[in-house]
């Protein structure tokens, strides 16, 4: 009456589904944390050629304000010039940087993955079901 094998069957593979998820879960995780990194070296690599390409442009524009006026002068318009940009970014930090970074991040974080996707439709998902029997 009593027959112990089939709870036995059914609770392994309770614990076998369960640990299948978690391992989802972990790969689901690595990859979103990839992605992440991998936003974040972009970001800095971006940030780190605008730097080369702006001190380039502003050693180019010393010279050629120093072809007019002392050098002195040329490089404290440069340095006014530079001074302008960074109160611009520290002004603007949120709408450059924070916001961006955060609607990014969110993406990767809340995009629906393959297991999360929106339902299908009864007859595909009966036709998708796998019918499992334990005897």
């Amino acid at each position: 009456m009593f027959d112990s094998s089939k709870y036995q069957k059914t609770w392994a593979d309770i614990k076998q589904y369960a640990l299948t998820q978690f391992d989802l879960l972990k790969v689901g995780f690595l990859e979103k944390a990839a992605k992440i990194a991998g936003l974040i070296v972009f970001a800095l690599a971006l940030v780190l050629l605008l730097f080369a390409i702006v001190s380039f442009g502003c050693l180019a524009l010393m010279y050629a304000i120093s072809q007019t006026l002392p050098l002195w002068a040329s490089a404290l318009i440069v340095v006014a010039l530079w001074l302008l940009i960074m109160i611009g970014v520290i002004i603007f930090r949120k709408q450059l940087f924070i916001n961006p970074m955060l609607v990014a991040i969110c993406g990767i974080l809340f995009a629906p993955t393959e297991n999360n996707q929106q339902p299908k439709a009864n007859g595909q998902q009966l036709a998708e079901r796998e019918e499992v029997h334990h005897e």
